[in-house]
């Protein structure tokens, strides 16, 4: 199964899918990069040629007439530089995310605390011990969260290389 599927299977209802790496987004960049890349100069080889050369932009890419561009074209003019700007944005989203919810849980094992030191009814302290389970099974949703974008990261990253390799 690829990452993608194991990705978006793996979702937390709770969280939705917003929260998460747009894994399938930065594979569709590493794809468009990779086929529009510039081949390497075959020294060994080389032959005067009197046609014009095709129009190229100052990456080295391709560029394509106006009149011959469809306007999905536009929108699929990645270079390396847009993959390594998603992945500043995809790795903010997720830090923030945590952040958001680490803060959140901390908040509520505080009350927990307070709430646990003034009291000495055992029927409330069990009521009280069964909310710090569900806050302990939230950290758990978490860390899961946090282990699935880790991976998913990792993983892109893994293929940018594999597919990219002129790059560091």
């Amino acid at each position: 199964m690829e990452f993608g599927q194991h990705l978006r299977n793996n979702i937390e209802s709770e969280y939705g899918s917003d929260p998460y790496l747009d894994y399938n987004r930065l594979d569709e960049i590493i794809r468009i990069v990779s086929e529009t890349a510039p081949a390497n100069v075959d020294l060994t080889n080389l032959r005067v040629s009197l046609t014009t050369p095709p129009p190229t932009n100052a990456q080295g890419f391709l560029t394509r007439n106006k009149e011959t561009r469809d306007d999905n074209d536009a929108s699929k003019n990645y270079t390396d530089e847009t993959f390594i700007k998603m992945m500043d944005e995809q790795i903010a989203k997720v830090e923030k995310f945590t952040l958001e919810q680490v803060t959140t849980l901390r908040a509520k094992i505080k009350k927990i605390e307070a709430r646990l030191k003034n009291e000495t009814k055992k029927k409330i302290i069990k009521k009280i011990e069964e909310e710090a389970d569900q806050i302990a099974a939230e950290f758990l949703r978490l860390e899961k969260y946090v282990n699935l974008n880790f991976m998913g990261f990792h993983k892109i990253l893994k293929e940018h290389d594999e597919h990219i390799p002129r790059n560091p």
